[in-house]
């Protein structure tokens, strides 16, 4: 059981990592870079377990709000959801098994949701509220970059706590 200190860092660290990654990057721009947010929630459920990457989203998404006032309540809805989405695919697949991370399984995680929440993301707003440009190119380029970054995000992070992180945590 991770306490809440540790819970509370966590977030505060991932999220605001986040922020100055993708916070400040107008959309659609910023979608290219869901990488390193899919990289830090794997993370952070593989360090706190059930509700990490579920925290660290709600972090983020309140950080990245403030830096893009003009998508509130969206950035903070998929941060959330993109956090949840994590937590709930690793658990029902089972990622953890004892303090390892199973690989594959996590790259599974984070690829479906990276694509689901990113084609979502995007599908809303350049369809549904034309905040961002509606082009074909742009959502193939933004759906594809999202399933291959989800992808590596995924090996990196399962990688990452293998070889690093398992030990000290």
């Amino acid at each position: 059981m991770v306490s809440d200190a540790r819970r509370i860092a966590l977030g505060s660290i991932f999220g605001a990592a986040i922020v100055v990654f993708i916070g400040f990057v107008p959309a659609p721009t910023s979608d290219f870079l869901i990488g390193f947010q899919a990289f830090l929630l794997a993370i952070s459920f593989l360090v706190v377990g059930r509700g990490g990457a579920t925290y660290v989203g709600i972090v983020s998404g309140l950080l990245i709000t403030l830096a893009k006032v003009s998508f509130f309540p969206l950035d903070l809805i998929f941060a959330v959801a993109f956090g949840v989405m994590i937590d709930a695919l690793a658990l029902v697949i089972q990622v953890k098994s004892g303090s390892s991370a199973r690989t594959w399984r996590l790259v599974a995680v984070v690829t479906i949701s990276t694509t689901v929440v990113g084609y979502v993301a995007y599908y809303v707003t350049a369809v549904l509220t034309n905040i961002v440009p509606n082009e074909l190119f742009l959502d193939v380029t933004v759906l594809v970059f999202g399933v291959v970054s989800g992808a590596v995000a995924g090996y990196a992070a399962a990688v990452v706590w293998n070889k690093y992180l398992k030990s000290r945590f």
